[in-house]
């Protein structure tokens, strides 16, 4: 199913370098409404800020969730995150008309779905909805298109190991809410316009375990569990050789609680044995082997 999809998008790109292409007028206006419309949400519509139950936050870490509900306070947004967001939204516009264009039957778009549990109800917007799948369209890095996204860096696989944004909770539930399979990701790469696709499969345990984890969260949330932070630090490698230094894992390090939930226990440092001129800044729990600063730097 996902290699149809990435087929025909192939194809009709091909088709679009060799000569123009045929898009109606009506996908065109389409595209430009969303357009618009991503950048009225981006920068003219009042955000959010009370705590609700999404599904694009319901499937990350509990600890996570407990300081977002406290009102602690996260890291700010640097200056170019409404930008980033923006480019999200619009490659994602541009996909829906591409898909379409390449003769995908493309439904759903933006569908409001909800799950609900006792009284308490999940919403979310899940993207689209193709072959009676619902696939959510992702922007990447290139980092994150070939190591995590794509065939040759693990797909579904990989993306399970370390889901720090609770990609695969939230794809699930969009499906369970929706009353319909979910079919994965088509991702773009959004440095070199590159397409894959992440195919999950219809039954697996990491669909059961996403209306657990959802259902559980909730529960503790409502009745204050006490915060427990989710997570451990890590032993710090460089070039596949322990350090003696301990770091944030993955999941804290893309936090934007990590400052409130670990405190003065982490510092943010340039890796401590890298001789670069511009190396790799880190946030370090523990540091036994400190940086030696060379006479010649």
């Amino acid at each position: 199913m996902s290699d149809s999809i990435l087929n025909r998008v192939q194809m009709f790109l091909a088709e679009a370098n060799k000569a123009s292409v045929e898009v109606s007028d009506e996908l065109i206006e389409e595209f430009g409404n969303a357009c618009k419309d991503a950048f009225k949400k981006q920068f003219t519509e009042k955000r959010q800020t009370d705590f609700r139950y999404r599904m694009s936050n319901i499937g990350r870490p509990l600890c996570q969730l407990q300081m977002e509900k406290s009102g602690a306070e996260a890291e700010p947004m640097p200056y170019n995150a409404k930008m980033r967001n923006l480019f999200g939204d619009l490659i994602e516009a541009a996909a829906i008309t591409i898909m379409k264009s390449a003769g995908i039957e493309v439904k759903d778009i933006q569908k409001k779905v909800t799950h609900k549990f006792d009284d308490k109800q999940i919403n979310g917007t899940m993207d689209v909805k193709i072959d009676n799948k619902v696939w959510d369209i992702k922007s990447a890095s290139p980092w994150s298109f070939t190591n995590k996204f794509s065939e040759d860096g693990g797909g579904f696989e990989s993306l399970k190991k370390d889901d720090a944004f609770g990609y695969i909770g939230q794809g699930y539930m969009y499906g369970i809410a929706d009353k319909s399979d979910f079919g994965g990701w088509i991702v773009i790469n959004k440095s070199t316009g590159e397409w894959c696709t992440t195919e999950v499969p219809a039954e697996h345990e990491a669909k059961d375990a996403a209306v657990k984890n959802a259902e559980s969260n909730i529960t503790k949330l409502e009745s204050n569990e006490p915060f427990k932070r989710c997570f451990s630090d890590v032993e710090e490698f460089f070039y596949k050789k322990p350090t003696g230094n301990r770091v944030l894992g993955f999941t804290c390090s893309f936090c934007p609680y990590k400052k409130p939930c670990w405190g003065n226990k982490i510092q943010y440092l340039p890796q401590q044995q890298s001789k670069s001129k511009s190396p790799k800044w880190v946030w370090y729990t523990q540091i036994d082997n400190p940086r030696v600063e060379d006479e010649n730097e």
